[in-house]
């Protein structure tokens, strides 16, 4: 794998590190690169498992780090125990990452990993993220920020590994599917999620089924139009038997 001069330069600054995996792109992607830089023994995976984390990422980590060859370690962590998250106020990704990444962390030292690292890039500065104060607060590295590293850059290394065939689109937790606002329910993320599954494994843009508890809303890129459309009755039986109306949105 070709690396970036300034990112092996960082990765060998830590010889031992534990990968904050979610199953998306840019973390396989320094999951890779930390691999083939440090070799497999010395990284890990490391996962919340939380109700928030959709199986179609859970089965990707696994399949990811089996190919690798390096050590998967998934963390149970469920924030619906903290009543200031379950309020979903724009604090909520602060209120849960603070408690997910101190647990995380924990987890990495008593494995023999001080370095925890995830894949947050350039490009990421430029969107709201709350959840990079709590990053910075419980000392997680951000590798490629630290050498530059971009969207850009990281689809290249994707490409010329042949990466599951394809870029996965940028995604955040199921709880993010919930309208702000409105109070987060394990009844209405696994809504969410079972709406999702059907379509997660063949879109190429970016796909939310969100909802303020009275509605769902199917938001989906131009490019799987036709993928939405094969699926719409599925959807609005799973929507209808759970007493829900639901209505489709193309961004």
């Amino acid at each position: 794998m070709i690396v970036p001069g300034s990112l092996k330069k960082f990765l060998l600054d830590t010889p031992r590190c534990a990968i904050l995996f979610s199953g998306g792109t840019d973390s396989e992607i320094l999951l890779r690169a930390a691999a083939d830089v440090l070799d497999p023994e010395n990284v890990i995976s490391l996962t919340a498992d939380s109700p928030f984390l959709a199986g179609f990422y859970r089965d990707s980590i696994q399949r990811v780090a089996s190919e690798i060859g390096i050590e998967s370690v998934f963390v149970n962590v469920n924030p619906m125990n903290d009543p200031a998250f379950i309020d979903n106020t724009s604090e909520r990704c602060y209120i849960c990452k603070r408690k997910v990444y101190g647990i995380l962390k924990e987890k990495a030292r008593s494995l023999g990993y001080t370095a925890v690292m995830d894949g947050t890039n350039t490009d990421d500065l430029e969107e709201c993220r709350p959840g990079l104060e709590a990053a910075g607060e419980c000392g997680i590295l951000h590798p490629f920020l630290e050498a530059g590293v971009g969207k850009a850059d990281i689809r290249r290394m994707a490409v010329a590994l042949s990466v599951c065939g394809t870029v996965i689109p940028s995604d955040s937790c199921l709880a993010t599917r919930i309208v702000e606002g409105h109070s987060i329910t394990l009844e209405l993320v696994e809504l969410v999620e079972k709406m999702e599954a059907p379509l997660r494994p063949l879109v190429q843009g970016k796909l939310r089924v969100r909802t303020d508890g009275n509605m769902l809303t199917v938001r989906y890129s131009e490019i799987d139009s036709d993928v939405v459309e094969k699926h719409r009755q599925e959807l609005l039986d799973i929507a209808e038997a759970a007493g829900y109306p639901c209505i489709f949105h193309q961004a």
